[in-house]
C-alpha cells in the first residue's frame, strides 16, 4: 500500500532542453563540413535526457522510499528501516 507519493515536473529542463534540440537540428542544415551530423547526434541526445529526466516521483509504501526520474530508467530504492533521521526543507 502507497502511503505517499509526489511527482515534480521539470518545466525549465523540458523547454531548455527541448529548444536546445530544436537549435542544433535547425543548425545543421546550415552546415557545410562534414561534422554536420554531429549536431543531429546531440540533438537525439537531448531528447533522450527529457524523456529519461522530465519528472522526479518520491514513492513511500510500508518498507521502501523510491525515488524515480522520468520513465524510471533512474531510479533509487531505500529501506525505510535505513534512514536514520529526516527534516523538511
Amino acid at each position: 500500500m502507497t502511503r505517499y507519493e509526489h511527482t515534480q515536473t521539470g518545466y525549465v529542463l523540458i523547454c531548455g532542453l527541448f529548444v536546445a534540440a530544436f537549435a542544433f537540428a535547425f543548425a545543421r542544415f546550415f552546415q557545410t563540413s562534414p561534422q554536420r551530423e554531429i549536431f543531429l547526434v546531440v540533438s537525439i541526445l537531448f531528447l533522450i535526457t527529457i524523456v529519461a529526466f522530465y519528472k522526479l516521483t518520491i514513492t513511500i509504501d510500508d518498507e521502501i522510499l523510491c525515488a524515480s526520474f522520468g520513465v524510471g530508467l533512474v531510479r533509487k530504492k531505500v529501506a525505510l528501516a535505513e534512514i536514520a533521521a529526516c527534516e523538511p526543507i
